[in-house]
């Protein structure tokens, strides 16, 4: 990929990890203003262009769930009226995921709703962190790329402590 060709982006979830992400690949974090009305509605704004660009979006769901999920949604919204090649959103974690399947009658699959709200909103690719379960990706009719971070977790852990005396 042309180096010129993407942008990374973070929403407010995790600037620290998006910048570690920036860094790690040699880039700077793209500009955006992400700030609120009075009332307390998301107001964005992409403050370069973006214009034919493949954009990596990093944004967790985490809490407060609803305003990070909002967050998203508007940003994916904003970048898409600006006329960007595709969108591909980073989600370190998926919020609802754990309501991802009926246990009673009339209960809803939150999961699956927030899948289909990141597709309409225009997300061309997700890249999700260890999903509270896989099924999550069967609820997306788009690409969807299930990182997991047990096997860094698994080497850091040993060789970082003695195991053999683990408790």
């Amino acid at each position: 990929m042309d180096n010129s060709s993407y942008a990374i982006f973070s929403g407010s979830s995790n600037v620290a990890l998006s910048k570690e992400v920036a860094s790690f690949l040699g880039r700077n974090l793209g500009a955006v203003n992400i700030t609120r009305f009075s009332d307390g509605e998301i107001y964005v704004r992409i403050e370069e262009s973006v214009r034919g660009k493949d954009i990596f979006l990093i944004q967790s769901t985490s809490s407060p769930v609803n305003e990070r999920l909002m967050e998203l949604l508007i940003m994916v919204d904003a970048f898409k009226r600006a006329s960007v090649s595709s969108i591909n959103v980073i989600i370190p974690y998926f919020c609802y995921a754990r309501q991802d399947r009926k246990v009673r009658g009339r209960e809803p699959i939150s999961a699956k709703l927030v899948a289909n709200l990141i597709e309409r909103a225009g997300v061309d690719r997700v890249i999700g962190i260890d999903f509270h379960t896989g099924q999550i990706q069967g609820f997306f009719d788009i690409l969807v790329d299930h990182l997991t971070a047990i096997p860094v977790f698994d080497a850091y852990l040993k060789s970082n402590f003695e195991l053999d005396n683990l408790v």
